[in-house]
């Protein structure tokens, strides 16, 4: 009897410590369970601040670089254009004192381009393009452009101060700002992929940790079943469930990021920039076209430069010589897929037009065949007008080659040349929109989902775990 009555009160003392045991467990792993779901809390936030870090320096900072460099180029153009009108009109022509106004007022939208490139200049390429461009407007164009326009009375005098000015403009001028674009533009399809790489990176290590929370709470559930007999522990079942969904809407919010980031870079900023670039090299023909009346003794050489510039357009839009005698439609906004292939030939050796491919080899958005087909409509009556300006020149009216040159109703020109024009930037317009909308949406959703995903889901989580451990604490 004594010997049974011993062994009962050491049976009591091992079941109490086996007890107290699996208390310590259960408060343990709920406690290494907390600490991994503030780890998981840490890691999101980096993730999304990250991800949104990338959007916005793409968004604004990258595309306000490109953006400012092309304006630029295009204001400086129009400057130019303006000043080429001014000294071919005649006073008492009523569109002499609007190519005065557009001179200040696109010098001056020139000017606020510049002061935004100034601010945003990273690397020593970017500083010496900029110093160059920036030099030669103002010590040489524009001192040419301020001599012609006080010497306006003097008619041949006024046209050398515009030759001697638009000499630097294409030579000087045009390339380095063209650089500074090239760089810049360079710049956002790097940070685009290593924008990719790091959200890829980023999701490794968040899932890590955070799939090894939803395991361990997935265990701890299934452990608690064989320990108390209960077939649900509500709180830790649904911290468990809640770990796996949480880790799940963030891997696909945050793995879909790429593929927006290649949507905002590649299909919409290619042709943002290419519609950009292709104004400017048209830019450039329309005042070839201009010079030939100012500098009619040498008509070759301005036809030469002003055919050259229609080549680097017609490659730009199409990829090939000749493309744009072949409509770039085949039905209501369907582009032509011959067209479309001969553009995506250029592809490979995209560095002829600095990095970006022909318009037609990235079509992607609604409209953007359409308007480019009316953009190939606008460019050939451009150039019909031009073929007979220059019979104009040949036969010496120089009265009706300005008046053709300049005039802005349907057969003029300028007509063409401002449909054409209009085209263009309405590719660019649905190509912003697009980056734009991206952009909009990611700035709105990425934050909110860091704290409904990454902080509050989280939140939970160790809410429940601590209700989890408190339940069952008690009836072990």
């Amino acid at each position: 009897m004594s010997a049974v009555q011993a062994a009962v009160p050491h049976r009591e003392v091992s079941q109490t410590g086996f007890r107290w045991q699996t208390r310590y467990r259960l408060v343990a792993a709920g406690g290494v369970a907390i600490l991994v779901a503030l780890i998981v809390i840490s890691l999101a936030v980096n993730a999304y601040n990250s991800t949104y870090a990338m959007f916005e320096n793409i968004a604004i900072v990258n595309s306000t670089n490109v953006d400012a460099a092309e304006q630029a180029l295009q204001y400086l153009a129009n400057t130019s254009q303006a000043t080429a009108d001014y000294a071919a009109l005649t006073s008492d022509t009523p569109l002499f004192e609007q190519a005065q106004n557009n001179i200040f007022r696109n010098f001056h939208r020139f000017r606020d381009q510049m002061f935004i490139l100034r601010e945003n200049l990273h690397t020593p390429e970017d500083q010496t393009a900029f110093t160059v461009a920036d030099t030669y407007t103002y010590s040489r164009f524009w001192r040419h452009v301020s001599n012609l326009l006080s010497q306006r009375s003097n008619i041949e005098a006024a046209r050398r101060e515009y030759l001697s000015a638009d000499n630097h403009l294409r030579n000087r001028i045009i390339p380095a700002l063209q650089e500074l674009e090239a760089l810049n533009f360079q710049a956002m399809v790097d940070e685009g992929e290593q924008a990719e790489a790091g959200i890829i990176a980023q999701v490794i290590l968040l899932v890590i940790p955070a799939v090894g929370l939803a395991l361990g709470l997935t265990y701890l559930s299934f452990w608690l079943r064989q320990k108390v007999r209960r077939y649900l522990t509500p709180g830790i079942d649904v911290a468990a469930i809640l770990g796996w969904v949480l880790i799940g809407l963030m891997v696909i919010n945050l793995t879909q990021m790429p593929g927006q980031l290649n949507t905002m870079i590649r299909d919409s900023y290619y042709s943002i920039s290419g519609s950009s670039r292709v104004l400017v090299v048209a830019n450039q023909a329309n005042r070839a076209e201009s010079s030939t009346i100012i500098d009619y003794l040498r008509p070759k050489y301005w036809h030469q430069i002003f055919d050259d510039n229609v080549q680097s357009v017609e490659l730009r839009l199409c990829g090939a010589p000749g493309c744009m005698d072949q409509s770039f439609l085949v039905g209501a906004d369907t582009p032509n897929s011959s067209v479309v292939a001969t553009a995506q030939q250029i592809t490979s050796a995209s560095d002829i037009l600095d990095g970006v491919v022909p318009l037609m080899a990235n079509i992607t958005f609604a409209g953007e065949a359409e308007a480019l087909e009316q953009a190939r409509l606008a460019f050939i009556d451009y150039r019909t007008i031009n073929t007979q300006l220059r019979e104009l020149i040949k036969t010496g009216d120089l009265t009706g080659a300005v008046e053709l040159n300049t005039r802005s109703d349907a057969g003029g020109s300028e007509e063409a040349f401002g449909r054409f024009t209009q085209a263009m930037e309405q590719v660019n317009q649905i190509n912003r929109t697009v980056f734009d909308d991206i952009w909009n949406a990611q700035r709105d959703s990425l934050p909110r989902n860091q704290v409904l995903f990454g902080v509050l889901g989280y939140l939970l989580v160790m809410a429940l775990v601590a209700v989890g451990i408190y339940h069952r604490y008690r009836e072990l």
